[in-house]
């Protein structure tokens, strides 16, 4: 007896990643993370990037501003859940893990917004937040992006801190 072709299609549409189901409207195929990952926490983030004028390398009296850290709060809901204070790493505050990432593939999200970004990841812990995650998706950004002006050798050192928000989806392999 042959198997209803319309019951195996609905079959192998519920077997696929969760991943596909979270993406977001534009996202580019080179930053969706593997199908062997399942997505396992989707937070918000809100924060500042913290820029430093510095001579530009390799002009010399040029100036630019330099990325230094971030400085923002991840958010489950209205819940504060992690910190992320050093570029790609967040720190939960719930619990020990930690999570940090390598850049996989990035697209383009505006003139004045950080791309978005797939990251490979490591964790910390065997258990809590961020154990097990491999993958870090960033997503719907809204600034974050260096000031094109303002530093020049009279203001050499100063800080500029610029607000940016942005969507962040963690994955883990699938089944664990």
């Amino acid at each position: 007896m042959v198997g209803n072709p319309l019951i195996g299609a609905l079959a192998l549409v519920a077997a696929l990643p969760a991943a596909a189901a979270i993406a977001p409207p534009g996202v580019a195929a080179m930053l969706q993370p593997s199908i062997a990952e399942e997505p396992v926490l989707a937070l918000t983030e809100a924060g500042v990037n913290v820029f430093e004028c510095r001579p530009h390398p390799g002009a010399p009296g040029d100036y630019a501003w330099d990325f230094v850290a971030p400085d923002a709060t991840l958010y489950d809901g209205s819940r504060s859940v992690a910190r992320h204070a050093a570029a790609n790493q967040f720190d939960s505050l719930e619990d020990r893990t930690s999570v940090s990432g390598f850049a996989r593939a990035a697209q383009s999200a505006g003139f004045d917004n950080l791309p978005w970004a797939l990251y490979g990841a490591r964790s910390v812990g065997d258990t809590g937040l961020f154990a097990g995650v491999t993958s870090i998706q960033r997503v719907n950004t809204r600034g974050g992006v260096a000031p094109l002006t303002g530093c020049t050798a009279a203001n050499a050192g100063a800080e500029q801190r610029v607000a940016f928000s942005a969507d962040y989806y963690f994955y883990r392999p699938s089944g664990r």
